[in-house]
């Protein structure tokens, strides 16, 4: 896979600055981005209380591209792969980060300054191993940004290909809804279960690389033991570094897409939920969707995809029991 004349030429300076000039660059010479950054700074918006907190739902035709994609094994296997090298408009360009992987501009931006970390070699999308990858990923790009990891299961388009996404921080609700939380300064992990909150999850802090490593690597064996899962278990995950602690989100799935993705007539709602969505800015592709969807929708779609109360009391049970064990 040819990589070399896709990427810029490496420029001096943070990893930050680096990619402020490739996006400058990507908009300046691609007109399909260009387009897209200029329509999402045209999106309309509307927000809902759901469950006691502020969730903004985006009208975003584009995005249909990603909401409507089959994922399906025959369906992948059919089609070439757009995280391939050989596969990309001739127009875009990467940076690399580290000798594995390339930081490309998202055609189909949700959020601001929108961005794919995709490995160099078609590997499947899989979390282990790579986890300190995006420990340091959102180090690098700094206090601006947050990283992502969608699961093959749970909204990655390219569950063939594995990869990152990285975007700006500012306007999530869910950053906004558990600022400073959590910190431990301690080196070890500080973690909780969600109480009261539209979507069950975890939340983690911790300021040592090999300590959460460790701990996440125990956290996802301990959810796919408690969801009998053969394979990675389903799940979204979002982080970012703030005053040197770097914080996360797991957020558990029961299921990929709610009901009434597939409903017919007025009940259906083409809105299939994975990270950005879970925390708080939901993708609605469909002109006729976003005028009708409610809050009562998103509430329903939030428990619906997630892990009940007993379950997620089960998987922090089982996380502390690891802990335990490991020492």
């Amino acid at each position: 896979m040819n990589w070399h004349s896709r990427l810029l030429p490496p420029e001096g300076g943070t990893l930050n600055t680096v990619v402020e000039n490739l996006l400058r660059q990507q908009i300046a010479t691609w007109p399909m981005l260009r387009e897209a950054v200029a329509a999402l700074q045209q999106a309309q918006y509307k927000e809902f209380s759901v469950a006691g907190s502020k969730v903004r739902a985006q009208f975003n035709p584009a995005r249909i591209v990603s909401t409507a994609a089959k994922v399906d094994a025959a369906t992948i296997s059919k089609r070439p792969c757009f995280l391939c090298a050989d596969n990309l408009p001739p127009e875009e360009k990467g940076i690399a980060f580290g000798d594995r992987f390339v930081v490309l501009c998202n055609p189909f931006p949700v959020l601001a300054n929108h961005l794919v970390i995709s490995a160099r070699e078609h590997t499947p999308q899989a979390i282990a191993g790579n986890f300190s990858v995006m420990l340091d990923l959102a180090c690098e790009l700094g206090e601006d940004w947050f990283v992502l990891y969608n699961g093959p299961r749970c909204g990655a388009s390219a569950p063939d290909h594995f990869h990152f996404q990285a975007c700006a921080r500012d306007g999530v609700p869910l950053f906004t809804d558990f600022e400073n939380s959590l910190t431990d300064d301690s080196g070890g992990v500080d973690f909780v279960i969600s109480h009261n909150y539209r979507f069950n999850l975890m939340a983690f802090a911790g300021t040592d690389r090999l300590t959460l490593d460790n701990w996440f690597a125990r956290a996802i064996e301990a959810l796919a033991s408690m969801t009998n899962s053969d394979d990675e278990p389903m799940f979204n995950l979002l982080l970012s570094y703030q005053q040197g602690h770097w914080r996360g989100f797991i957020l558990p799935r029961g299921k990929h897409r709610p009901d009434c993705y597939f409903a017919e007539g007025d009940a259906r709602l083409t809105i299939s939920p994975a990270a950005i969505d879970l925390a708080g800015v939901v993708v609605v592709p469909q002109p006729d969707h976003f005028a009708r969807v409610t809050a009562k929708d998103l509430e329903q779609i939030f428990v619906e995809v997630g892990l009940n109360d007993e379950q997620m009391a089960n998987w922090e049970e089982r996380i502390r029991r690891a802990k335990e064990k490991s020492r």
